[in-house]
């Protein structure tokens, strides 16, 4: 990431000695979708800002931009008690015979990074491919620590076992996510002078760190953690982004 940061901030500058720049800065929802690795569970929310520079080339733009995003998971799991079906699908339910939703926010996370995004043809055509490169890091989260799935790394409430000697409560444990990056492909989409739809489809990778405990009611798992090291679980994902890109004019040299 200090890499990263090293040759953005290069490009950054170096636009400035070049005369047909623009600043440009956008807002943007995602999803990611796990798909081959692990058991393919995890699903991901986003939302995101980024502010940059647009370099005007003849057959292109290069933009370079830094960026901050939001992220929560959408799915979790919660252990249900009992099972029944409804007519078309089975509904599970917790012990006090209530509904239990797979659909809820417990993992949210805050990431700062940036990337590069270069616009293919002129920049009056109405359409325009862009293929993008993105890459950050998770600076805070409110889920350190919590109870992950085991090989599925889905938030859930409660750790497996009793806490009794021959059955222990065992979970994995979410630590941090060092490193999302994404490769996309998309059309830029003229809605007005200076503002422009975008929607994108590609592939991400994501890094996840994580702890494994196994412990009785009578220890403090929290403690025990400390001394227990990481490990890293890959996450390759399918991206789907919509959003909206605002370029700033020039203003006229008098």
């Amino acid at each position: 990431m200090k890499y990263l940061t090293i040759i953005l901030t290069f490009l950054y500058l170096s636009c400035f000695s070049q005369e047909k720049i623009k600043f440009v800065t956008g807002f943007s929802g995602s999803f990611e979708k796990e798909l081959i690795s692990n058991k393919g569970s995890q699903l991901y929310g986003v939302l995101g800002v980024n502010a940059g520079v647009r370099l005007h080339q003849k057959k292109g733009d290069l933009e370079v931009f830094f960026s901050y995003e939001f992220s929560s998971n959408v799915l979790h799991y919660r252990h249900a008690d009992s099972t029944a079906f409804n007519g078309d699908y089975y509904q599970n339910y917790d012990v006090y015979g209530n509904e239990i939703d797979p659909y809820n926010s417990l993992l949210r996370s805050h990431f700062l990074g940036g990337g590069i995004k270069y616009l293919f043809r002129e920049r009056k055509k109405t359409i325009r491919p862009f293929i993008k490169i993105h890459v950050l890091t998770e600076v805070s989260t409110n889920y350190h620590n919590g109870f992950l799935l085991q090989e599925e790394y889905l938030p859930k409430n409660e750790p497996w076992g009793d806490g009794e000697t021959f059955n222990p409560y065992y979970s994995h444990f979410y630590h941090s996510t060092p490193i999302v990056t994404r490769f996309q492909g998309g059309v830029d989409i003229m809605l007005i002078q200076n503002l422009n739809l975008n929607i994108a489809l590609g592939y991400g990778f994501r890094v996840m760190k994580v702890k494994y405990a196994e412990w009785k009611e009578s220890e403090d798992v929290y403690e025990k953690l400390k001394t227990i090291p990481t490990e890293n679980i890959s996450s390759q994902m399918l991206d789907v982004q919509i959003g909206f890109a605002y370029v700033f004019p020039r203003k006229p040299k008098p």
